[in-house]
């Protein structure tokens, strides 16, 4: 498992818990350089946005 910056950080995104997501190594390496990263990108930004507020309730 890996913890990653969903906005990257070298893109201005925050270094805060908020904005962490754990994936497996396969999954952080497509993020990174996968040829659908921007689509993964979003779908993972929704899913921490979603997660997040489930675990605030």
């Amino acid at each position: 498992m890996q913890f990653d910056h969903v906005h990257d950080l070298g893109k201005g995104g925050p270094d805060v818990p908020r904005n962490m997501i754990a994936l497996c190594p396969n999954c952080h390496a497509l993020k990174t350089y996968g040829e659908n990263r921007d689509q993964l990108r979003r779908r993972l930004k929704a899913a921490d946005e979603r997660l997040h507020a489930e675990a605030l309730h």
